[in-house]
């Protein structure tokens, strides 16, 4: 099995031209009189070569060669659609997926209620000593979506972050 290259290594035919007889050219192609160009340019079929039985016999093996690269062709562009689709951006063996990258930042944390008002002392003891309160002051935690900074609110002050990528 091999790649498939950008260079098809053909050259057309022939090419039309200001020229007697058909030569190649500096660039190795074949020019030929612009009379010949259009008489090859108006073939739409191998009717007058089948018809024609003198060029017929002489050009039977050329005509079943042709035949057989058509046949060719067409299984390749069968297989080719079958292996791959008409569509190569979603073609069946076009590889793995990549990495689907990192996951996106957490959206900001909604408000919290209000402390409740403590409750009075029970009979079975002073009511005890409070907890962290390192958080009670924070308004809101997000990202700014615009400068992508980590941004906290802390009474009426706002911090910004930025977060190491």
């Amino acid at each position: 099995m091999g790649n498939i290259n950008d260079n098809i290594r053909s050259k057309k035919l022939y090419k039309s031209g200001n020229v007697t007889v058909a030569s190649k050219d500096s660039n190795g192609d074949i020019v030929v009189p612009a009379k010949v160009a259009a008489e090859l340019n108006a073939i739409d079929g191998i009717t007058e070569v089948i018809n024609d039985s003198g060029v017929f016999h002489v050009n039977k093996h050329l005509v079943k060669e042709i035949e057989n690269m058509r046949l060719d062709i067409e299984e390749l562009h069968g297989f080719i659609k079958a292996a791959f689709g008409k569509d190569y951006t979603q073609a069946s063996s076009k590889g793995d997926t990549g990495d689907r990258g990192l996951r996106g930042y957490t959206g900001s944390t909604g408000s919290q209620g209000v402390q409740g008002i403590t409750g009075s002392n029970g009979s079975n003891g002073a009511d005890g000593v409070d907890g962290n309160s390192h958080l009670s002051n924070i308004t809101s935690i997000g990202i700014n979506r615009k400068s992508g900074q980590l941004e906290i609110v802390i009474g009426t002050s706002t911090y910004k972050f930025n977060p190491d990528k």
